[in-house]
């Protein structure tokens, strides 16, 4: 029986596999799934994660992702994960976005230095711009958002540019 994520996870996938990139699951669970891609530049392994819709109902469009003290342990102790993919969804999934994270980012939104039981990431879409606004726990939106690309390609080509696993 197919489950809810099943289908988020595998639309990132598709979305890989036509990028070029060739992904191999290596662990699934009910919570999390952590893949292992091989692409030209080298391997890199991704925690993924999915919000099914969105945290508000306006042109802006805003995501927020949850993360409690054993995932955040489980990713933390995991040096080897070194991107983030945070599907969000939206309510009839078509125009659903991918933003993609490396683990410097990540750290940074997650606020490694916050003793909060409850940390998250939130991706904020705004209508008609190019980047994403990413910040959580770590970051404010209106002082220290990062700006990442919403086109996965070229995302995908920055992390060419970054060590590999």
């Amino acid at each position: 029986m197919l489950k809810k994520a099943d289908f988020y996870y595998g639309a990132f996938l598709s979305k890989l596999v036509n990028s070029g990139v060739a992904p191999a699951i290596i662990e699934n669970g009910d919570s999390r799934r952590i893949y292992k891609l091989a692409t030209d530049f080298g391997d890199y392994k991704v925690y993924t994660k999915y919000v099914s819709k969105q945290a508000n109902k306006g042109q802006d469009r805003l995501w927020h992702f949850p993360f409690n003290t054993d995932e955040l342990n489980n990713i933390l102790q995991d040096e080897s994960i070194n991107m983030f993919a945070f599907i969000c969804g939206v309510e009839d999934l078509v125009n659903s976005e991918i933003a993609i994270l490396n683990r410097e980012q990540f750290n940074h939104c997650i606020g490694i230095g916050f003793k909060s039981e409850n940390r998250r990431v939130s991706v904020k879409s705004e209508k008609g711009a190019w980047n994403y606004l990413i910040y959580g726990t770590g970051l404010e939106l209106k002082v220290d958002a990062q700006k990442i690309t919403k086109n996965l390609n070229k995302r995908l080509s920055e992390f060419s540019m970054t060590p590999a696993l």
